[in-house]
């Protein structure tokens, strides 16, 4: 039997089901898309518009937002602070200086710079971290005195002790009687029940005045000046960083080194006015000073700030300086004890501002544009300080810096690096290096695996999202203002972009909160648009795409137009679909012209989920 020979298809088909992010590159594939916004990898491998966001309250202005217990919101000067708990929130007018603000936290408290306070959330008190008192006419006393504080009044001098003494007797013992009050002189005290002289060291001085020690406490580092115990001759080392051993409403105790002609006796202080009065109250002699007594918990003046180990760090630019404050005080940054408890300063020498400071893997880093400067150990006597150069963080995008999953995100001069405790590695090689420079302010943020940068330029604002576990990245719209500042509490992300405070995710439980009576609603017709890359540049000459289907998901409410350029021409409407009350599936067959390569455009609002694209190929020899 002869059976006619049937021909062969010449079609073939093929499906794309896995979608890759946002490749500004030559290199984009059909895969990818060149350009777009509000298109998330939340449903990969399937290519989906971004999460609704929910608004929370309006806000014209905001300098500064944290997360420690609560949400913590400075603006105009004021402070507000809404714990998680709902317990009452505690407003604070008036009680800063307006302009942005870097904020830390270390326990219960929430550092606030460059004003130089502290916020305790247990309590809603704001306090400085600094203190001082003095300045002005008030009087001052500063009598030697030993370690338990004791002030002592001597009956007699001399260079021998008296034969009849009393119990409880003070005795100058004197080198010399031409200087009797001189420090290398020994007060003694007579016990009748022991019945000798015990001798008695004043290496300490009390400093006596009104409300000297209402804003100080034990063991703080205090700055000293313009006393005129050196003048008088009482000690030289009075004025200086002194630790305080012991601390009232009215009087300090600090250590001293007994020297000098007149170190037995007491200076009263008044302005720029001193008189020394011996410890037998027979002999003074009076002195001027060129300032009066200034007693200073002092605070240096830092750019950027970190916590590591209950230790608040931060650098100062001016200096080229690295501090570190007293262990779990961040009230001390001058406290040298010789324990592991103490403060900590070092410069380094790396040339140019810093530009940014973060907490990673156990190490403190701080960054200028070339240099990474790792600190590391557990106390002043085994920290240490190595640097390297490397591609640090830009100008201007110390908000850039984000840890996520152990690993440390930020803004360099060259494009978005990741840092895991080796080397910087550089993960935006999809993206245009133009539109990474340039840069006037960063902020960035996180939620779940995702890392938010925005970026602010001369031309405009662009939000970028990172998915750190897929490595893709994707766009996002800034909102209307195109300004954006964040801050991620862990569980949620929260954007303020000049009139609106958003959350980025899903709803939590501290959300409820911060939403205003009337608000928290999520927003609708998100606009969306996406370009493909270039398709056909895989296929062989004698082929070419005669059908494309594209299956999507859409939300109810969805509108979507396809948009097409064939071989770089111009667009050409091809599709238009819109889903009423109901969520629907939706299939697009597309026929195009001949062409050699072809690129998608998406545009519309709502939400949409594309599945699949299926290509049919078909024969170019012969008829069509």
């Amino acid at each position: 039997m002869y059976l006619p020979e049937l021909p062969s298809l010449k079609n073939s088909r093929q499906q794309m089901r896995v979608f890759g992010g946002l490749n500004e590159t030559f290199g984009c594939t059909e895969a990818e898309y060149a350009a777009g916004k509000n298109f998330s990898s939340r449903d990969f491998p399937a290519l989906s518009t971004r999460t609704p966001r929910r608004r929370l309250r309006e806000l014209d202005s905001v300098d500064g937002m944290y997360h420690l217990n609560g949400f913590l919101l400075i603006r105009k000067g004021g402070l507000t602070y809404t714990p998680d708990s709902g317990d009452e929130p505690v407003n604070l007018s008036g009680v800063l200086e307006e302009g942005k603000k870097i904020l830390v936290g270390i326990g219960t408290q929430v550092l606030i710079f460059p004003d130089k306070k502290t916020f305790d959330t247990a309590d809603g008190t704001l306090k400085p971290l600094g203190a001082s008192w003095g300045g002005g006419g008030a009087s001052i006393e500063m009598t030697p005195c030993d370690a338990e504080g004791n002030t002592y009044t001597v009956q007699s001098w001399g260079l021998a002790e008296p034969e009849s003494p009393e119990d409880g007797e003070v005795f100058l013992k004197v080198v010399s009687q031409s200087s009797p009050w001189n420090a290398d002189g020994v007060l003694e005290v007579y016990s009748s029940s022991l019945e000798r002289w015990t001798s008695v060291t004043l290496d300490y001085c009390r400093i006596n005045a009104e409300g000297i020690g209402k804003n100080f406490a034990v063991w703080d580092t205090v700055t000293v000046e313009g006393t005129a115990a050196s003048a008088a001759g009482v000690c030289d080392d009075l004025d200086g960083e002194k630790i305080l051993y012991d601390v009232s409403d009215d009087w300090l105790m600090v250590q001293v080194t007994p020297g000098g002609e007149h170190f037995y006796g007491r200076v009263l202080q008044t302005g720029k006015e001193a008189t020394w009065t011996s410890l037998d109250g027979k002999n003074t002699l009076s002195y001027t000073v060129e300032s009066p007594i200034q007693c200073t918990r002092r605070v240096p003046d830092m750019d950027y700030l970190t916590e590591c180990d209950n230790r608040v760090w931060g650098c100062s630019s001016g200096e080229n300086v690295i501090y570190s404050c007293k262990l779990g005080d961040p009230t001390n940054w001058f406290s040298y004890r010789n324990t592991a408890a103490d403060s900590y300063a070092v410069t380094v020498g790396s040339d140019g501002r810093f530009t940014g400071a973060a907490t990673c893997m156990g190490y403190v880093l701080f960054f200028k544009e070339n240099t990474l400067h790792k600190l590391c150990g557990t106390k002043p006597s085994d920290f240490q300080l190595s640097s390297l150069r490397c591609r640090g963080v830009a100008k201007n995008a110390a908000g850039s810096l984000c840890v996520i999953n152990e690993t440390l995100y930020y803004l360099s001069p060259e494009g978005v690096m990741a840092w895991d405790g080796s080397l910087p590695v550089k993960v935006s090689g999809v993206l245009d290096p133009e539109g990474l420079a340039a840069v006037r302010q960063a902020a960035g943020g996180w939620l779940d695996g995702r890392y938010y940068l925005w970026l602010g330029t001369d031309q405009g604002g662009r939000l970028l999202v990172y998915d750190t576990e897929r490595g893709l990245w994707h766009q996002e719209d800034p909102g209307a203002s195109g300004t954006l500042d964040m801050m991620s509490s862990g569980r949620q992300l929260y954007l303020w972009d000049g009139a609106t405070l958003w959350a980025a995710g899903p709803a939590r439980d501290e959300d409820a909160v911060m939403t205003a009576e009337g608000e928290g609603q999520a927003e609708t017709g998100i606009p969306f648009q996406m370009v493909t890359g270039d398709i056909g540049l895989d296929d062989g000459e004698d082929k070419y795409l005669s059908r494309l289907t594209l299956r999507l998901d859409a939300q109810p409410g969805t509108w979507l137009e396809v948009w097409a350029s064939c071989d770089g021409g111009p667009w050409e409407k091809l599709a238009a679909a819109r889903t009423r009350d109901e969520k629907e599936k939706l299939c697009i067959p597309l026929v195009p012209r001949r062409h050699d390569t072809l690129r998608l455009q998406l545009t519309g609002t709502g939400q949409l989920t594309l599945r699949s694209v299926s290509r049919t190929m078909a024969a170019a020899r012969g008829g069509l």
